[in-house]
This record gives C-alpha cells, structure tokens and sequence, in this order.
C-alpha cells in the first residue's frame, strides 16, 4: 500500500495506466523500461504543444531566473509583479478584442468558482443566483463544479445546497433539437441570471452543436440579461481549430475561463476573462468582493504561462494548419470503417460497444498508445486529443491500430 490516496471514484491510488512514466520526448512518454507510448491525450489535455526540448528549455531558463532570485512565490494580493501584467496582455492578445480583463486562478474548477461568484457579485435578479448548464457537461470538482455538472450530477446529488438554484438544459445532437431547446431557453431565460456553457461537451464526448445554434443562444442570453460564461479550459488553445472556439462564432460570451494548455500542463495555471460590461460592472458593484487562493501569484506558473502564450502568438497560422491536418487525416481514417465518431479540431471521440472502451484503452497502452475514454448514459468509447506537434505518420499508424481494436 502508497501512503497517498486520490479519491477518483474510490478512495485509493489506483491509477488508469499500468506504467510509471519517468521521461518524455515529442509526443512520447517512456517508462522505467525505456518504452515507449504515443500519447493520444494530450496529458489529459494539457499538454497540446507537446514535450518539446525548445519550449522546456526555455521554461527551465525562466525558472532558474526566478529561482536563483529565491523568489518562486510572491502573493498576488499583497505584492504587484511585472509579470501578471505581461501574462495578462498576452492571454487578451490571444482573445482579441473581446475581453478587457484576466483575474489568474490555478485551474479550471478554481475558474468555475470565481465566474459564479462574479455573477452573483453583478447579474443577480432575485435573493440567490439562477443558473442554467447543459446536462453532461463537466465543470470541474470544487462546490461550483459540484453544483453546474450535468455529467456529474447522479454522484454529486448528496451535496446540498447546491451554488444557487440550478436548471439543466439538454445539449442538442441535431438540427431539430437544437430549435427545441432554443424555444425553451427563451421561455425560461427571463427568470435567470448566468449560464454556465461548456461549449463542447469534452468529458461526455465531444459533442459539438452548429455555430447557429450558439449565435442563437447567446442573443436570447443578452436578451434577457442573463450572463455567459464560456468554459473553455478543454477546448482552448487552438483544439477546435481557432485559438479559441467562441471565435468561430459572431456572438461574445460576457466570461471566459482557461487553463490546461494554457501554460502546456507546466503547473496548476489558469485565468477568467471578463469583457468590458462585467469589467465596469465589477468595479461600480459595493459589495465586498473576494476570491484568492495563496498560490494565485506563483511567479513559476507565470513564467511558464508567458514562454508557452508567446509560442502560440508567434506560430499561430503554423498550429491553426497542423490542427486541420491532424483532424483530416484523424476523420479519413474512420470514415467508411463501420464506425461512429465525432471529430472538431484535434477533439475525437470513437464509439466503442458497451463495456468495451476500457478494455480497448488497455489494449492500445500493451501497443504503446495511450488515449483515454468517456462514459455517458447513451455510450462510451475513446477519447483522443493528439499534441500538435505529432508526427503525421505517427499517428496514421496508430489510427490504423485503434481501428484495429475497435473493430474486433
């Protein structure tokens, strides 16, 4: 028995692997063997841009300068830093003109407490804050995950009170759905005050709904003032083809959360932007505000957020390129072989039969890949997020295999 526990569904430290992973290169993982296994998840999606000896080395280059400092950790709320400042225009440069402000966190569940907090600090109509999530979407673990989860609900049911008054919306999976659901949102919007949207549904499987349907939600949102929050940590940084996905559409969401790729799964990192009606409104709002967590200003996961944010600005076009690649030659695989997915940007998920998907998983990491799965109530099967930086040929090999397996 370890002397630590995880509390992943069980409390143990049972892990998803079979392997202890001591190095890696490209987009490779190697075990104490030196084996090595093609990583199709993009380290639980955070490490998009891969393991990259030029990136790391620069990482390592601002580390040692912070470090030879002695000064790895300053407080955020007690001390000002060149740095926040730098990281901040560089994560609104990215955005483009949408936001107007970046308050840092360490991760995308600290994200969902804070976005809910802010909407109950400006754009709340009643006593307490009515909220609206899709059902499956995923949000994170803390109280505010808790309570906005649709995927997690079943297993969370016992927490109660639950951060506001919370109404699940059905995520449409077609054109006639998606009209449905609108007509019900704007019956409904008027008595709300913020929506929590996950825009993609990465957990549940990579359900993806059209551009129209969202401009469509977003305008009956505004409409009746009611506050959207777009949660992108999954789906940020390029994964669906555009730096980020509320890109693709006309409409802006009012707050955007971030963090995985944004400092490539370095340290715990992450932010929530706010545009210019939440930034005023915050600022003319009396109420005492408060949201910090001590290591907010850890000047390590700033560095590493500042080399990686450089990076994406300076190869955009480059990564916007390689993502369509990875999704051509990921969907030319699958199509025509018997088998159902859905496929945006580098984001896949691969139906598998009932009960099958892990003993896919299983198989493929014996073949030195590694991908991961999802489980919904309608099916399960294989989730794959490849790094940009994987090899073309690489991957068609492994696409080969997966196939293979699925197919048996």
């Amino acid at each position: 028995m370890k002397d630590y526990a995880l509390l992943n569904g069980a409390y143990s430290n049972v892990t998803m692997y079979d392997f202890e992973p001591v190095r890696a290169d490209g987009t490779y993982l190697f075990d104490k063997q030196n084996r090595k296994y093609l990583d199709l998840r993009s380290g639980l999606w955070n490490t998009s841009l891969g393991y990259s000896t030029c990136l790391y080395s620069e990482i390592s280059k601002q580390f040692r300068q912070f470090l030879e400092k002695k000064i790895p950790y300053v407080d955020i709320h007690s001390f000002q830093h060149d740095i926040y400042n730098e990281v901040a225009q560089k994560i609104l440069q990215l955005t483009g003109q949408s936001f107007r402000r970046v308050l840092f966190t360490n991760s995308g569940s600290e994200n969902t407490e804070l976005a809910l907090k802010i909407a109950d600090y400006i754009s709340k109509k009643g006593s307490h804050n009515r909220i609206l999530a899709f059902k499956d979407s995923y949000h994170g673990t803390f109280f505010g995950g808790v309570s906005v989860s649709g995927i997690d609900q079943d297993i969370n049911s016992s927490f109660y009170p639950k951060y506001g008054d919370v109404t699940f919306v059905d995520y449409p999976t077609s054109i006639e759905q998606e009209k449905r659901i609108l007509d019900y949102v704007k019956r409904i919007a008027v008595s709300y005050d913020v929506m929590m949207i996950e825009p993609i549904l990465a957990s549940a499987g990579v359900y993806f709904a059209s551009v129209d349907f969202f401009n469509r939600l977003l305008q009956i949102l505004k409409e009746n003032q009611v506050l959207v929050v777009f949660d992108e940590v999954a789906t940020g940084f390029f994964k669906t083809g555009t730096p980020f996905y509320f890109q693709q559409l006309s409409e802006i969401p009012d707050i955007l959360c971030l963090s995985k790729a944004i400092n490539n799964g370095t340290t715990p990192f992450g932010c929530v932007c706010v545009n210019g009606m939440v930034d005023e409104r915050l600022q003319k709002s009396t109420r005492i505000k408060e949201h910090f967590s001590t290591q907010n200003g850890n000047l390590l996961g700033f560095a590493s957020a500042k080399v990686i944010l450089d990076h994406y600005i300076n190869n955009k076009d480059a990564i916007i390129d390689k993502v369509n690649k990875i999704s051509k030659l990921i969907t030319s695989s699958l199509d025509g072989k018997g088998i159902e997915y859905r496929n945006i940007g580098i984001m896949t998920a691969v139906k598998t039969g009932n009960d099958y998907s892990l003993q896919v998983m299983k198989s493929l990491e014996k073949l030195g890949i590694l991908t991961y799965i999802y489980i919904n109530k309608d099916e399960e099967g294989l989730s794959l997020m490849p790094q940009f930086i994987i090899d073309l040929n690489s991957l068609r090999k492994a696409m080969y295999l997966i196939v293979k397996k699925i197919k048996v």
